[in-house]
């Protein structure tokens, strides 16, 4: 199909709300917009708005930012009428800036012109994008327990703290009570880790990657599960460096013309847990893997930077969670297996 032919349409995606533009080159500000709820209702009058636009399903090409589960029921109305539509990372369409030749755009901030300015970018980029598809309903489960598992977490190292730290002020009962609710929390983290392990068999595809991440030295079930939800079971990330650069550990040249010249860095932006949870497989390696070992004892004898080495470490880790998903076979420590061919 010719590129003249594609119709794009950009949607503001809300809780409650659908802001719908369809840009056929230049921006109709009153007849190329329309608000829906974002419901079966509104999806019914946005197929009505379509007919009277002469905007053909096989033409169409709708593209929306990630807003996690507000974008769920629309995009399963949309493969049901077998419309393609594009999912894309919020923070492309925060430094999206369309072209000058379109008027009246760049000055204009709500979700009327968020609408237009996604539309315009799929006009632009349509060709590169590959389309998006609903991941299964084990994948929403998972999803929702992992951020559950983080609650836990979160307010378990928060009463470890107070216990540790301001403890001889509080009252017995004090103490016992928090005693209690870390006990609590403890037993609430191994619930959830056996619900996702049973939600993950439940599952063929996310069984078959999750039992090929895992195989990686440093790599468990928090890892490899926020890998699993973040990449859409490696649907929406299938380039290594691109997911580094979105969970903020590839690191990037810090230039601007002749003047600075900065050491090349990792961006400050990006999915910092996942990043943060990296961390304890990082040590984990360092522990037991032989590669990851020797590679810490030269950079460190070399005089790097210990910041430095633990994130460098975290892209390797990294790269052997994309290779094994691609490859389809679990990881095999070639450098331990040679040492034990020479015995």
């Amino acid at each position: 199909m010719r590129k003249e032919e594609i119709e794009c349409i950009g949607v503001d995606v809300s809780k409650n709300t659908l802001d719908v533009a369809l840009f056929r080159g230049k921006i109709d500000w009153n007849e190329g917009h329309v608000k829906v709820s974002n419901n079966e209702s509104g999806y019914k009058e946005l197929r009505k708005w379509l007919r009277l636009k002469n905007a053909e399903k096989k033409r169409l090409r709708i593209c929306m930012e990630s807003t996690g589960l507000y974008t769920h029921d629309f995009r399963s109305w949309l493969e049901k009428e077998n419309i393609i539509y594009y999912v894309v990372d919020p923070k492309l369409m925060h430094h999206f800036a369309p072209p000058q030749s379109i008027k009246g755009i760049r000055q204009t901030k709500n979700d009327k012109a968020d609408a237009f300015r996604i539309a315009i970018y799929c006009s632009l980029f349509h060709d590169s994008m590959e389309p998006s598809k609903l991941p299964s309903a084990a994948y929403f489960k998972l999803k929702r327990l992992l951020a559950e598992r983080r609650q836990y977490v979160k307010q378990s190292v928060l009463y470890r703290q107070q216990l540790s730290d301001i403890s001889i002020y509080d009252s017995v009962g004090s103490r016992i009570r928090k005693k209690n609710e870390v006990e609590n929390l403890r037993d609430n983290i191994k619930q959830t880790d056996a619900e996702m392990k049973a939600i993950i068999d439940t599952d063929p595809e996310i069984r078959r990657n999750y039992e090929l991440l895992i195989s990686i030295v440093g790599v468990g079930l928090v890892v490899a599960v926020t890998t699993i939800v973040l990449t859409e079971n490696f649907t929406t990330f299938t380039n290594p460096r691109k997911y580094a650069s979105y969970i903020a550990i590839a690191p990037f040249p810090h230039e601007s013309g002749t003047s600075i010249r900065g050491a090349t860095r990792v961006s400050k932006q990006g999915f910092r847990q996942a990043k943060a949870d990296l961390s304890i497989s990082v040590l984990s390696a360092i522990t037991f893997d032989p590669d990851i070992k020797e590679y810490w004892q030269r950079k460190k004898a070399e005089g790097k930077h210990t910041g430095c080495v633990l994130n460098a470490i975290k892209f390797k880790i990294v790269l052997r969670m994309f290779a094994v998903v691609k490859r389809g076979k679990p990881y095999v420590n070639t450098k331990g297996y040679k040492s034990n061919k020479k015995r």
